[in-house]
């Protein structure tokens, strides 16, 4: 998954969120969703008017969300941000702006009925341009420990998955 916006936006075409499938893309640091178990999986990428409020103005959300095709009640949910940067010292601010747009998609998406708590939900951010770990920023064991067993929600930082199966996701 890539996240063309801020590269095309002087272009003539405008390119936005995609998800690439094969050969990975040369012209853009992206984030990897290894899939050796073949699962059929799907994608939804999203933009500034994926989400709305009433009065026409969007609402904050994350790029995409990715998901088993042939989904159940406890198969997985994947929502991911991506934030270009190559400056260690915005780390913090731009995994912490990442985690709240992640927090809301997710909740929009709950409180639709999408799914729910038997539902693991990964919150991934990504620096792409980036090697994990990603310095100036950690989230505390305590915190991911409560956060997985209160609302069953997986966060991470970092740039690739890896898929088991349509129930877990190695992070």
């Amino acid at each position: 998954m890539a996240d063309y916006t801020e590269q095309t936006k002087l272009d003539k075409i405008k390119r936005a969120v995609e998800l690439i499938k094969g050969s990975p893309s040369s012209d853009i640091d992206y984030f990897t969703v290894n899939n050796p178990c073949n699962l059929e999986i799907d994608g939804i990428p999203f933009n500034n008017t994926s989400f709305i409020r009433a009065n026409g103005s969007p609402l904050s959300q994350c790029e995409c969300v990715i998901y088993p095709h042939s989904g159940n009640d406890e198969s997985w949910i994947l929502f991911l941000e991506l934030k270009y940067s190559c400056k260690p010292k915005n780390n913090e601010n731009n995994l912490n702006k990442a985690r709240k747009q992640l927090f809301k998609t997710q909740y929009y998406y709950r409180s639709q009925g999408v799914f729910d708590k038997n539902n693991t939900c990964y919150l991934l951010a990504s620096l792409p341009m980036q090697r994990p770990p990603f310095t100036n920023i950690s989230l505390t064991q305590p915190y991911l420990s409560a956060m997985k067993k209160r609302h069953n929600v997986v966060i991470r930082f970092q740039n690739s998955v890896e898929i088991i199966d349509d129930k877990k996701i190695k992070v």
